[in-house]
């Protein structure tokens, strides 16, 4: 005879927010579950109960700890606003696990440091272009040419983190319509889709940092080619003009005339951007026709959607995942004795043979 499975009643709110806020539908729990759609939405109503081991595996789902579970209220995450074309999109779950884990981190970084975020202001007439130059000039940066996409995307994230006190992470956002994300705070965060190719991570920092400057924050999907006046075209037009400024990209086209295929390809290396964002600046500039730019925008967006293969360097992958500014802070509050080999761990969210290599680096 099959041993009945023990029920545990729980706050049936509670179990709803914990479902919503990691991106779960009742179809896709159901499917996970493998119950029914009444039963489910039974527990959620306070009218029936689920099994520990059913509550064990929603833990699992979710990414949370069993206790959240058993809580009677759960924590109120702040909202991040959603400057996505497709806002009728539902957002991943990994998405929601990012947004969860950069308030995590805020506040225990802001526990373990008295370092804070500076961010300089600037004039709000400013148009785009001009706060790129201005903020370029206010980092005391001269502009990075001919290297490789991945030395440029480290270089500007160091000189972010140091200069703005802000951290920077990456995660696998797995989601084909969000590029990146950012939250303003008093330490304020920048969050990049790992999956990315360095390229299209170095035009999101920068859309990124402009939202910081100009205090707001967002989920980005970066649709570059966007012309209405809002703050992403903004963004977007920072971004552009700091990776490709407008005089200088003068000086390099001279030297490719007639701009083709090869040309394009040349200028993106030279710069270390994509070649849709090439193509949009040399568009935008008329050095290509609109069209011309319109038909290789079809090829690069299925280029966007291919998944990336090979070996990974995983102690790169979670330093990435973790931050530079968090990960400073632990090693100096673990070695400080102020948190434990435990404590430190689980706030980088590294197994132990991970953890152990990084805090004693």
């Amino acid at each position: 005879m099959k041993k009945k499975q023990k029920e545990i009643e729980l706050s049936p709110e509670v179990l709803k927010i914990l479902r919503e806020t990691s991106g779960y539908s009742v179809e896709e729990i159901v499917k996970k579950l493998k119950t029914s759609e009444e039963k489910v939405k039974a527990v959620e109503e306070g009218k029936s109960v689920f099994s520990l081991i059913q509550i064990k595996k929603l833990a699992d789902i979710y990414k949370r700890p069993l206790a959240a579970f058993f809580s009677d209220t759960i924590s109120d995450i702040p909202q991040v606003p959603d400057y996505r074309i497709n806002r009728e999109k539902k957002l991943t779950p990994q998405v929601y696990l990012a947004k969860r884990r950069v308030f995590y981190l805020i506040n225990k970084i802001k526990k373990l440091s008295e370092k804070r975020t500076q961010i300089s202001s600037f004039s709000e007439k400013l148009n785009a272009d001009e706060l790129a130059t201005e903020f370029k000039k206010n980092l005391n940066i001269e502009l990075i040419k001919s290297k490789k996409p991945e030395e440029i995307l480290a270089h500007y994230k160091k000189v972010l983190e140091d200069k703005l006190t802000i951290i920077i992470i990456e995660y696998p956002l797995k989601a084909d319509d969000v590029r990146a994300f950012s939250v303003f705070s008093d330490i304020s965060v920048i969050v990049l889709n790992e999956n990315d190719k360095s390229s299209i991570k170095l035009f999101s920092l920068l859309h990124e940092v402009c939202h910081l400057l100009k205090k707001t924050a967002g989920i980005c999907s970066l649709e570059i080619e966007q012309q209405n006046q809002d703050i992403e075209t903004y963004c977007n037009r920072f971004a552009a003009e700091f990776l490709v400024p407008s005089n200088d990209l003068k000086i390099e086209v001279e030297k490719f005339r007639p701009i083709d295929e090869e040309a394009i390809n040349q200028l993106s290396e030279i710069y270390g951007v994509s070649k849709q964002v090439m193509m949009f600046r040399l568009s935008s500039f008329g050095y290509i026709e609109k069209g011309k730019y319109e038909q290789f925008k079809k090829e690069i967006d299925e280029n966007l959607k291919q998944k990336v293969f090979g070996r990974r360097n995983w102690n790169k992958v979670f330093i990435n995942r973790v931050g530079n500014l968090p990960l400073q802070e632990i090693k100096r509050a673990y070695k400080e004795e102020k948190i434990t080999f435990y404590e430190a761990s689980s706030i980088l969210d590294l197994k132990t043979k991970y953890a152990e290599k990084i805090l004693t680096s």
